[in-house]
Protein backbone atom coordinates (compact mmCIF):
# COMPACT_ATOMS: atom_id res chain seq x y z
CA UNK A 1 0.00 0.00 0.00
CA UNK A 2 1.05 3.55 -0.65
CA UNK A 3 1.17 6.37 1.85
CA UNK A 4 -2.01 7.80 0.32
CA UNK A 5 -3.85 4.50 0.82
CA UNK A 6 -2.70 4.35 4.43
CA UNK A 7 -3.94 7.90 5.06
CA UNK A 8 -7.20 7.10 3.32
CA UNK A 9 -7.83 4.00 5.41
CA UNK A 10 -6.99 5.85 8.62
CA UNK A 11 -9.72 8.45 8.05
CA UNK A 12 -12.53 6.19 6.87
CA UNK A 13 -15.53 5.31 8.96
CA UNK A 14 -16.46 1.65 9.36
CA UNK A 15 -19.29 2.00 6.78
CA UNK A 16 -17.00 3.63 4.23
CA UNK A 17 -14.34 0.98 4.78
CA UNK A 18 -16.88 -1.83 4.31
CA UNK A 19 -18.16 -0.15 1.15
CA UNK A 20 -14.67 0.19 -0.33
CA UNK A 21 -13.78 -3.40 0.60
CA UNK A 22 -16.91 -4.59 -1.17
CA UNK A 23 -15.96 -2.62 -4.29
CA UNK A 24 -12.38 -3.87 -4.28
CA UNK A 25 -13.52 -7.49 -4.30
CA UNK A 26 -15.73 -6.89 -7.33
CA UNK A 27 -19.22 -8.20 -7.83
CA UNK A 28 -20.44 -11.11 -9.87
CA UNK A 29 -23.48 -11.10 -12.13
CA UNK A 30 -25.89 -12.42 -9.52
CA UNK A 31 -24.63 -10.00 -6.86
CA UNK A 32 -25.20 -7.12 -9.29
CA UNK A 33 -28.68 -8.41 -10.09
CA UNK A 34 -29.40 -8.65 -6.37
CA UNK A 35 -28.22 -5.07 -5.89
CA UNK A 36 -30.89 -3.87 -8.33
CA UNK A 37 -33.54 -5.32 -6.02
CA UNK A 38 -32.62 -2.88 -3.25
CA UNK A 39 -32.86 0.86 -2.97
CA UNK A 40 -35.41 3.37 -4.18
CA UNK A 41 -36.02 1.63 -7.55
CA UNK A 42 -36.62 -1.83 -6.10
CA UNK A 43 -40.33 -1.79 -6.98
CA UNK A 44 -39.51 -1.24 -10.66
CA UNK A 45 -36.81 -3.88 -10.58
CA UNK A 46 -39.19 -6.43 -9.10
CA UNK A 47 -41.85 -5.47 -11.63
CA UNK A 48 -39.45 -5.77 -14.57
CA UNK A 49 -38.22 -9.14 -13.30
CA UNK A 50 -41.77 -10.42 -12.95
CA UNK A 51 -42.85 -9.10 -16.34
CA UNK A 52 -39.79 -10.62 -17.99
CA UNK A 53 -40.65 -14.03 -16.57
CA UNK A 54 -44.33 -13.71 -17.53
CA UNK A 55 -43.53 -12.52 -21.06
CA UNK A 56 -41.07 -15.39 -21.48
CA UNK A 57 -43.71 -17.95 -20.48
CA UNK A 58 -46.28 -16.33 -22.76
CA UNK A 59 -43.78 -16.36 -25.64
CA UNK A 60 -43.21 -20.08 -25.12
CA UNK A 61 -46.97 -20.62 -25.12
CA UNK A 62 -47.37 -18.63 -28.36
CA UNK A 63 -44.57 -20.63 -29.97
CA UNK A 64 -46.21 -23.88 -28.91
CA UNK A 65 -49.56 -22.76 -30.27
CA UNK A 66 -47.94 -21.69 -33.57
CA UNK A 67 -46.59 -25.21 -34.04
CA UNK A 68 -49.99 -26.76 -33.40
CA UNK A 69 -52.15 -24.28 -35.34
CA UNK A 70 -54.18 -25.80 -38.11
CA UNK A 71 -54.69 -22.74 -40.29
CA UNK A 72 -52.07 -20.43 -41.78
CA UNK A 73 -53.73 -17.35 -40.27
CA UNK A 74 -53.52 -18.83 -36.78
CA UNK A 75 -49.89 -19.78 -37.32
CA UNK A 76 -49.04 -16.23 -38.40
CA UNK A 77 -50.87 -14.65 -35.46
CA UNK A 78 -49.32 -16.98 -32.87
CA UNK A 79 -45.88 -16.46 -34.45
CA UNK A 80 -46.36 -12.68 -34.32
CA UNK A 81 -47.24 -12.96 -30.64
CA UNK A 82 -44.14 -15.09 -30.10
CA UNK A 83 -41.89 -12.50 -31.79
CA UNK A 84 -43.44 -9.52 -30.02
CA UNK A 85 -43.18 -11.16 -26.60
CA UNK A 86 -39.54 -12.12 -27.12
CA UNK A 87 -38.87 -8.55 -28.25
CA UNK A 88 -40.44 -7.35 -24.98
CA UNK A 89 -38.27 -9.79 -23.00
CA UNK A 90 -35.20 -8.36 -24.73
CA UNK A 91 -36.18 -4.79 -23.95
CA UNK A 92 -36.87 -5.58 -20.30
CA UNK A 93 -33.52 -7.35 -19.97
CA UNK A 94 -31.81 -4.32 -21.53
CA UNK A 95 -33.46 -2.12 -18.89
CA UNK A 96 -32.24 -4.42 -16.12
CA UNK A 97 -28.67 -4.51 -17.44
CA UNK A 98 -28.69 -0.73 -17.87
CA UNK A 99 -29.78 -0.45 -14.24
CA UNK A 100 -26.92 -2.75 -13.20
CA UNK A 101 -24.50 -0.59 -15.20
CA UNK A 102 -25.82 2.56 -13.53
CA UNK A 103 -25.34 1.08 -10.06
CA UNK A 104 -21.82 0.02 -10.98
CA UNK A 105 -20.99 3.54 -12.15
CA UNK A 106 -22.49 5.08 -9.02
CA UNK A 107 -20.37 2.77 -6.88
CA UNK A 108 -17.22 3.80 -8.73
CA UNK A 109 -18.14 7.48 -8.40
CA UNK A 110 -18.71 7.02 -4.66
CA UNK A 111 -15.32 5.36 -4.38
CA UNK A 112 -13.64 8.30 -6.15
CA UNK A 113 -15.61 10.79 -4.05
CA UNK A 114 -14.44 9.13 -0.84
CA UNK A 115 -10.83 9.19 -1.97
CA UNK A 116 -10.96 12.82 -3.13
CA UNK A 117 -12.65 13.89 0.10
CA UNK A 118 -10.03 12.11 2.14
CA UNK A 119 -7.26 13.68 0.08
CA UNK A 120 -8.78 17.14 0.67
CA UNK A 121 -8.99 16.48 4.43
CA UNK A 122 -5.29 15.57 4.67
CA UNK A 123 -4.18 18.75 2.87
CA UNK A 124 -6.21 21.07 5.13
Amino acid sequence: MTKFDDQLNAGLTADDRAFLDDLENGRGLFEQLGATLHGPMRFWSYMVTGLTFIFFLLALYCGWQAFHAEQVRETILWSAGFLLLFQAVGFLKMWMFDRMNLLSLLAEMKKIELRVTQLGDTKS
